[in-house]
């Protein structure tokens, strides 16, 4: 989620918009929250399609569709509004992310998550089929997945049983490719049938990361729903004859969905979701009660300002209407943001969004944004930067009034650990909550934590001179004036051509080999240089660095891999752990940018870590640039 942008809407009906969930080519899904409190999902066509009265007409029929579906397996509506320059339409918010997105994050499900899924899909199928409808577009992006079961959505083309003509008419075929039907590939009428054999594709899907009728196009795609026998070789053997009754060629073949809701019930499985998948569905509802509480925070503080600003006015009104038409023009010369000043207010920001990509994160300069933030609110840099590790850099600057501070900024990675001594301090730099940790008279920290994905915590310490000083004042303004910048503007690093600071380090690596090698199936940033899974055996990771040269600071020991040398970091064997590391680029010093890839067994008896790293960093180092 991100926060509003200039256009967006900040009331839609009844409901008040908090965040933005995401955007396609159709519209945004905007995160809002209704008078009484509860979240919605509001989904919002674009402008330039609310001008196409055929698509209009498209989404009245998607809003009466979703109204007729009530199941629990479903998203009920809330509220719409269909007439409006802007049609919307609000569903109950489901806290978790469409299966597609979870599988690709985390793998594929256990046995019991994918019996939780089918028996929750063919609930759902068994009510719209009961109210007369087929979906015709079931795919993983149209099934999220919360805590109790998964959700169908997204009713864009769904139709009555009857009443199929006028589109298979027309010969056109509309749905996504890979999860229709042999029939609806044709352009043939349709049964609720059809609706059963792209839950086979989705079972199959969730079940081994692909589809059963892969192809490296369409017209291939296609070409295998109707004629080819799907792969459904990996599809676990438990469920594998429910997946291919459900993928037969014929609709009168294939189960009803009361049939499937019983076949899952048979399966030997506990139905719940594993705990990668969990771990997903907590972030999203962590992430959207975040986002309303800090809306909610932001509104209060936009209503006290504008009360306050409102009272200065009628002051300098009184003021200026008992001292005469000289005392009124002078009162009246002062600006908002003057007056807010006056009162020991800020002006608050507004529409402030840190949606920076993983890469803006990575090649942020530290030093260049301490300068352009800082400067206009405490002087000019006095002195030289101070730069250590990659993310950090400390200046003093000194104000007009002589006054000099030093202000270190970080930007880093999440702190798990370090959260438990952070606490809100009640202030916010745009959107974001600022958090506290030291305050010891003079020298102050204070950070905020990206709603982002991996998340990334920015941190400023500022220090002030003198026994009595208090550093948090300026921590937050400094903070804040930091947060504005990279909204608006993020200082970037020129970088060569073969720095490894652009570079994703989740998708270096060849997932299957490390899947085979060290037992993890699910990768997660918890920055964006870095990248770490944690199995059933091993706990792995992969890091991209600007640090101390392996050759000078390490333990010393080198091998040759490749062709290439790397760096013994820690060797281990009979702890199960080994890390090695490659010095991709002298950077500065006894600095260079540094890939180091770990493995940690949880079995103390194994003794081939570093034979199992080596492998790894074999697929790794070709992808390196020169």
């Amino acid at each position: 989620m991100k926060g509003l942008g200039t256009n967006d809407p900040r009331q839609l009906g009844r409901n008040r918009m908090v965040a933005v969930i995401g955007q396609g080519g159709m519209g945004r899904v905007l995160l809002g929250q209704a008078p009484t409190g509860r979240l919605v999902a509001v989904k919002q066509i674009h402008r330039h399609l609310a001008k196409d009265s055929e698509f209009r007409a498209r989404f009245h029929r998607e809003v009466q569709a979703s109204s007729q579906v009530t199941g629990a397996y479903t998203a009920a509506v809330v509220d719409s509004d269909t007439e409006s320059d802007n049609p919307w339409l609000a569903t109950e918010y489901i806290p978790g992310s469409a299966l597609g997105t979870v599988v690709d994050e985390t793998g594929p499900l256990s046995l019991g998550g994918l019996r939780l899924l089918a028996a929750g899909l063919a609930s759902a199928l068994i009510e719209i089929h009961r109210a007369g409808l087929i979906h015709r577009d079931l795919k993983p992006a149209n099934v999220l997945l919360a805590a109790d079961g998964p959700r169908v959505i997204d009713f864009g083309i769904a139709r009555a049983m009857e009443g199929d003509a006028q589109l298979t008419a027309t010969g056109s075929v509309v749905g996504s490719p890979a999860f229709m039907s042999p029939e609806q590939a044709m352009g043939q009428p349709l049964t609720p049938a059809a609706d059963v054999f792209s839950v086979g594709a989705i079972l199959t899907m969730a079940a081994t990361g692909e589809s059963p009728f892969a192809g490296t196009s369409t017209p291939q795609v296609l070409y295998n729903v109707i004629h080819s026998p799907p792969d459904t070789s990996r599809v676990p053997a438990p469920l594998r004859d429910i997946v291919e009754r459900c993928l037969a060629k014929e609709p009168d073949q294939r189960p009803t969905p009361e049939q499937l809701l019983e076949a899952a019930g048979q399966l030997e499985a506990e139905p719940v979701w594993p705990g990668a998948v969990r771990d997903v569905i907590d972030e999203q509802q962590s992430a959207s009660n975040w986002w309303a509480e800090t809306t909610a925070k932001h509104a209060r503080y936009e209503s006290q300002m504008a009360g306050l600003k409102e009272r200065r006015r009628r002051t300098v009104r009184s003021a200026a209407a008992a001292v005469g038409a000289l005392v009124l023009l002078i009162g009246t010369a002062f600006s908002a943001h003057e007056l807010a000043e006056q009162v020991g207010h800020a002006t608050p920001a507004t529409d402030l969004s840190l949606a920076l990509t993983g890469t803006q994160w990575r090649t942020v300069d530290p030093c260049a944004l301490l300068e352009k933030s800082l400067t206009s609110e405490f002087g000019a840099r006095s002195g030289d930067f101070s730069d250590g590790i990659a993310g950090t850099c400390r200046a003093d600057f000194t104000d007009s009034a002589g006054t000099k501070r030093t202000f270190e900024v970080a930007v880093a990675g999440r702190d798990v650990l370090g959260e438990y001594l952070w606490r809100p301090t009640g202030a916010v730099a745009g959107w974001l909550p600022i958090y506290g940790q030291l305050k010891d008279g003079a020298r102050c920290q204070r950070s905020v934590i990206t709603q982002s994905r991996p998340a990334v915590t920015v941190e400023i310490t500022a220090s002030e001179p003198g026994k009595q000083a208090d550093g948090c004042p300026a921590a937050e303004r400094g903070l804040s004036a930091v947060v504005n910048r990279l909204a608006l503007n993020p200082p970037q690093l020129t970088l060569p051509e073969n720095s490894i600071r652009t570079l994703d380090p989740c998708a270096l690596l060849d997932k299957k080999l490390v899947a085979e090698l060290a037992g993890a199936n699910s990768y997660q940033n918890s920055h964006p240089t870095y990248c770490y899974s944690s199995g059933d055996d091993y706990y792995f990771s992969l890091t991209l660095s600007e640090t101390g040269r392996p050759d000078k600071y390490g333990r010393g020991e080198e091998t040759q891999l490749d062709g290439q040398t790397v760096h013994i970091n820690d060797s281990l064997p009979d702890l199960g752990r080994c890390a090695l590391a490659y010095m991709a680029r002298p950077t500065r010093a006894d600095q260079a940018e540094v890939v180091t890839i770990s493995v940690s067994g949880w079995n103390t008896e194994v003794t081939d870590s570093c034979d199992r790293v080596e492998r790894i960093f074999s697929a790794v180092l070709p992808q390196l640039p020169k």
